[in-house]
């Protein structure tokens, strides 16, 4: 397992450190001095007065970002009157953000132990104690925490954490549970990409590695080896597998799809065509519902240029799965080399809305549109096309860099455009 920086999860999120004394009081969850008043001690009003001055003193120093006074104002406060937990609460969060870890997880016990369900605080004291050397009580803290966080910043900071001390502890199934809840929220957040890109890929691997130590030549594990193939573009390689997975079991639920698949990747020739077509049908006779091999058998009548035959399939998976958004591009395409563009641009929209970012379908819905006079509807799908492929070079780019090969393999689906 690769290991990040821990100081790297503390980070300026959304502004959060950025402006973090300006918005210190806003970014503790501050008990309020009514909820709590029955669990301080008994003050005189002289005492209420002089904790009250403090208080003030102590927020117009955050406000003018002189932290050293703010913490002698709270300090002040605590030494009227122990039990304050405002101070107690906000003394930590000051402590937290100088990483004075120790001092930080000392206040936040205590208010924990006059009001154990404050879950900002827990997870503040979760954080503190993995910073601190403490995995399992951290995780312990955090775990508990974190569904009762508002979605936010912290709420995400927490979260990391967790899914930190989740992986490098090799609770790989903790750590995916934390992602579960933080991408939905996080759906462009780096750090949450990141975890979530590391935690699958050391499950996967994880898994593979024990196949390949328990069944080195079973079926299952030539049918992986083929799948690896395929995502380095190597399509005739793992043919070769699927067929000899297919060999040691030929029934063996779903390889005759995907070898016609790595057939019609590697070659779209005749001979080629006439091979996927006998995968996609042996599928198809392994379940007879099964939407995807239509939808393929589409796509070879389309590149032998038997339009309506093509129909037929597309229509045929669209019966069996309504929202497969392949087969009404499939089906668009077909009816607009039928010569049919009011039938094409019927399902091509139907393709685009049922997938936004497939660019096949965004291009031949603006040559249809080109078709009917429709210009301004014609830029606009386009455009949208444009910036889909602009967005694919981009990630073709990194990968290139990043990786030292050319994935090839299509990720925003495959072209049934009978080129």
């Amino acid at each position: 397992m690769c290991s990040i920086k821990r100081e790297g999860l503390i980070v300026d999120q959304e502004g959060m450190i950025g402006t973090r004394w300006a918005r210190l009081v806003a970014l503790f969850l501050v008990l309020s001095t009514s909820a709590a008043a029955g669990l301080w001690s008994q003050t005189t009003p002289t005492k209420q007065q002089e904790i009250h001055a403090h208080f003030q003193k102590a927020q117009q120093a955050i406000q003018s970002k002189d932290i050293a006074a703010a913490e002698r104002e709270f300090r002040a406060v605590i030494a009227l009157d122990p039990d304050n937990l405002d101070a107690r609460g906000n003394l930590g969060v000051m402590q937290f953000f100088q990483t004075d870890w120790a001092g930080a997880a000392e206040q936040f016990r205590k208010v924990l132990e006059k009001q154990p369900k404050q879950w900002k605080v827990q997870a503040y004291l979760g954080i503190c104690d993995g910073h601190l050397g403490h995995p399992a009580e951290a995780r312990r803290l955090l775990k508990v925490a974190l569904p009762h966080l508002t979605v936010g910043p912290f709420a995400t900071q927490a979260g990391l954490e967790l899914a930190e001390i989740s992986y490098q502890s090799g609770d790989l199934d903790g750590a995916v549970d934390v992602v579960r809840i933080l991408l939905p929220s996080n759906p462009n957040n780096v750090d949450v990409l990141y975890t979530t890109a590391r935690v699958y890929a050391d499950l996967a691997s994880r898994s593979r590695d024990a196949l390949l130590l328990t069944a080195p030549q079973s079926a299952r594990t030539h049918q992986l080896m083929a799948e690896m193939l395929i995502n380095r573009g190597e399509a005739r390689a793992a043919a070769a597998q699927y067929r000899q997975a297919l060999e040691i079991n030929p029934n063996l639920r779903g390889v005759h799809f995907e070898l016609g698949e790595a057939i019609l990747q590697d070659s779209r020739q005749a001979p080629a065509l006439a091979a996927a077509e006998k995968e996609f049908r042996a599928a198809i006779a392994e379940n007879s519902a099964d939407a995807n091999a239509e939808y393929r058998l589409g796509t070879i009548y389309s590149l032998r240029r038997d339009y309506q035959t093509a129909i037929d399939h597309y229509s045929r998976a669209l019966q069996l799965q309504p929202d497969n958004g392949y087969a009404e591009q499939g089906l668009g395409a077909a009816w607009m080399k039928m010569g049919n563009p009011e039938k094409a641009r019927e399902h091509l929209l139907a393709a685009t809305r049922l997938n936004p970012l497939y660019p096949t379908a965004h291009y031949q819905l603006s040559t249809v549109y080109r078709q009917l006079g429709l210009e301004t509807e014609s830029r606009q799908e386009m455009a949208a096309f444009q910036k889909l492929e602009d967005s694919r070079k981009r990630i073709d780019q990194v990968y290139m860099l990043t990786r030292g090969e050319f994935p090839e393999s299509n990720p925003t689906g495959p072209d049934t455009s009978g080129k």
